[in-house]
């Protein structure tokens, strides 16, 4: 892991880890079209919702087979062609988060677009958990603020759920700290 801090002032803490969420292979898009996870480079620029942002911190896991072996929850979801609108198969972490859209979501769920893990679609349009037949590696990226990108053009975010808000008030925190220290507030 990474201590680069994304902040320049010594009051903000670190924010919390990246989530290792992509495997190789898995397409990003950018600006100059879609690129592999494992080809980025911090500074790299990646499309995102709210237009393209660079890659503040990267990072990989390596986990040797005998870690993984019977740890089912460790292994990759195999999302297959078209499952949720992806051109091509893909393998993507438990824990990533997708948003879900259309007219069957806003039905059900009375909301325009829903965040899901990954891991609560596994059974459904051929979502599967699969074992890697190697050691496993997971990719991961942070803009450090939360982020929508599309990985092989589904919609998944960065930074969101538990690490967000985590990360969200420990610089909210940091504030505060820097307010009661009798630093000027910031502009609005």
């Amino acid at each position: 892991m990474s201590d680069q801090r994304i902040f320049t002032h010594d009051a903000f803490p670190v924010i919390a880890p990246i989530a290792l969420r992509f495997t190789p292979g898995t397409c990003l898009a950018t600006p100059d079209g879609p690129r592999a996870v494992e080809t980025l480079i911090v500074g790299d620029p990646v499309d995102t919702r709210d237009g393209p942002k660079r890659i503040a911190r990267l990072d990989v896991v390596r986990r040797p087979r005998s870690e993984w072996t019977y740890d089912r929850d460790a292994w990759p979801i195999r999302v297959p062609v078209g499952s949720l609108g992806n051109a091509r198969p893909m393998r993507l972490s438990p824990d990533q988060r997708i948003l879900l859209s259309g007219d069957t979501v806003a039905r059900v769920c009375a909301v325009r677009e829903i965040s899901v893990a990954l891991r609560d679609l596994i059974g459904l349009r051929g979502l599967i958990g699969e074992r890697p037949l190697a050691d496993l590696r997971y990719h991961g990226l942070s803009f450090g603020i939360p982020a929508v990108i599309e990985a092989e053009g589904v919609p998944c975010e960065i930074e969101a759920g538990d690490a967000a808000i985590v990360a969200q008030e420990m610089a909210r925190a940091a504030f505060q700290e820097m307010h009661a220290a009798g630093e000027p507030p910031l502009k609005r």
